[in-house]
C-alpha cells in the first residue's frame, strides 16, 4: 500500500475515537504502519474537543463509550457545517438490526464489526477514499418514516450512505460466517 495522501498532498488524517486503550492502540499502530496520520481520543467529548483544532480527513470510532458514545458523536459531526463532510466509520459488534438503524440515523459512512481484520479495515478505508476522491459530493438527502421493533422511525439519510452500509452490513454478515466456518 502507497502513503496516504489528500488532494493536497498531506498525510491523511484518521481521528480514532475508542475507550479501550488496547484497541486504540492495535488501531494507532495498524494505520500508522499504512503511513496516516493518526490521533486518538478515548471518548466522543473529547473527539468534539479535538475537532475544534485538527481536522481529520476521517474519524473511526467505537460505538459504546463512557460520556458519549459514536452514534451520538456521529449525530454531532455530521450536523456542524465544518465537519459534516467528515467520513465517519462506526466499530461495532453488529449483533441486531437496531445497530444499522442507528447508524442510519446519525449519518455514518459505513460500519466496520469488531472484531476485525487488518486487511479488511484497510480495503474499507481505501473504499472510503476511492469513493470522496471520484463520487459526487453534491447528495440528495431522503427521509423515510418506518416502524421497527414496535418502533416508529424517521430516518434522513442520502442514497450513498444508505448502500455503503447496507453493502457493508452484508460484508460483514459474509465476514462472521466464513470466519464461523473456518472454526
Amino acid at each position: 500500500m502507497k502513503t496516504k495522501k489528500n488532494s493536497t498532498s498531506e498525510l491523511y488524517k484518521v481521528l480514532v475515537v475508542e475507550d479501550s486503550p488496547t484497541q486504540a492502540e492495535k488501531l494507532r499502530y495498524t494505520l500508522e504502519n499504512k503511513n496516516f496520520e493518526v490521533r486518538v481520543a478515548k471518548n466522543g467529548k473529547i473527539a468534539l474537543d479535538m475537532l475544534k483544532k485538527f481536522k481529520p480527513n476521517m474519524v473511526i470510532s467505537d460505538i459504546v463509550m463512557p460520556e458519549m458514545n459514536g452514534y451520538d458523536l456521529c449525530k454531532e459531526i455530521k450536523s456542524m457545517e465544518n465537519t459534516m463532510d467528515i467520513p465517519v466509520i462506526l466499530l461495532t459488534s453488529l449483533t441486531n438490526a437496531e445497530d444499522v438503524l442507528e447508524g442510519l440515523a446519525c449519518g455514518a459512512d459505513n460500519f466496520l464489526t469488531k472484531p476485525y481484520n487488518e486487511d479488511y479495515l484497510l480495503s474499507h478505508i481505501d473504499r472510503i477514499i476511492a469513493t470522496r476522491k471520484f463520487g459526487n459530493n453534491e447528495r440528495v438527502r431522503v427521509g423515510v418514516e418506518m416502524m421497527f421493533g414496535g418502533k416508529k422511525r424517521f430516518i434522513t439519510a442520502d442514497q450513498q450512505q444508505m448502500l455503503t452500509l447496507l453493502i457493508s452490513t452484508y460484508e460483514a454478515a459474509v465476514q462472521r460466517n466464513h470466519e464461523l466456518t473456518e472454526a
